[in-house]
């Protein structure tokens, strides 16, 4: 598949650069990884499945020192169960694979402030599911490091196959408890324009030919564990909450006739993560 190509060859840009460099290789190169078991399936402020699955990421990034970087991942997804949203897989294992190319380009304003600044094109491909396609978007997200608060953006630009644009707008804040343990507290919105309320919801209920208005949709408040157990290998749990706080939203999901519509769910999960 294109995008599969895509990303096979700025890996391997990626790995002949550092193999051009060994000296640096250690410093340029880097590698994050994760596997882990999810209590619900939610994402752009919808919630897809309210059953167990698990997620498996990863991501090789090229420092391009004061030019930025550049990284591609991949990020999979495999259901634990064969009711529910998975009743329409094909298959289970790897039902989901994103590719994604990114450029991130990152500079300090002040002392203790980093802001930084990426654009990425993502592919989401379906492989698991009866009848899936391919979602593609253009990414741009920024976020501003500094010693309170760290705010964040997020804007997906979806253009095939069908056209919406998503934002989700958020603020972060990580406290270390002790030696290698660290709790990350996040509070995000979810937010998304007219035509990215019908994608998800079809038509307006008692309205069919009505438009829905888009804005804000969603509220999740996310609670996160991190501990080191070495230099490069980490445990995480997380526990949330998510709620829909779009009336219109509230009274699309309410008028599903499926399992899982829900307008609100707490929601948690546990990983392994691995960092070089």
């Amino acid at each position: 598949m294109k995008h599969c190509r895509i990303a096979s060859a700025l890996i391997a840009v990626i790995a002949a650069f550092s193999a051009a460099h060994p000296c640096r290789a250690g410093e340029r190169f880097s590698l994050h990884a994760f596997a882990d078991v999810e209590s619900a399936y939610i994402c752009r402020g919808y919630i897809w499945d309210v059953r167990p699955y698990s997620a498996q990421y990863v991501d090789g990034e090229l420092s391009l020192d004061d030019f930025g970087a550049i990284d591609a991942s991949v990020w999979t997804m495999s259901a634990m169960s064969g009711s529910g949203n998975s009743a329409r897989m094909s298959r289970y294992a790897y039902a989901e694979a994103d590719y994604l190319l990114r450029y991130t380009y990152a500079f300090d304003i002040a002392e203790g402030w980093r802001l930084s600044s990426g654009v990425a094109r993502q592919w989401v491909t379906n492989p698991g599911y009866k009848g899936g396609h391919t979602v593609c978007d253009w990414q741009f997200m920024q976020s501003l490091s500094n010693p309170f608060l760290t705010p964040y953006w997020k804007v997906r630009l979806i253009r095939r196959p069908f056209d919406e644009t998503y934002w989700i707008v958020g603020v972060k804040k990580s406290f270390e408890l002790m030696e290698g343990l660290k709790l990350t507290v996040d509070l995000a919105g979810d937010l998304g324009d007219s035509r990215h309320f019908a994608n998800l919801y079809g038509p307006k209920p008692n309205k069919p030919t009505g438009s829905y208005r888009g804005g804000l949709q969603a509220l999740s408040l996310v609670f996160r564990l991190d501990y080191a157990l070495t230099d490069h290998i980490g445990l995480f749990a997380f526990v949330g909450q998510f709620d829909l706080v779009s009336d219109e939203a509230r009274s699309a999901v309410k008028a599903l006739k499926v399992p899982e519509a829900r307008r609100d769910l707490t929601f948690g999960g546990v990983g392994v993560s691995v960092d070089f």
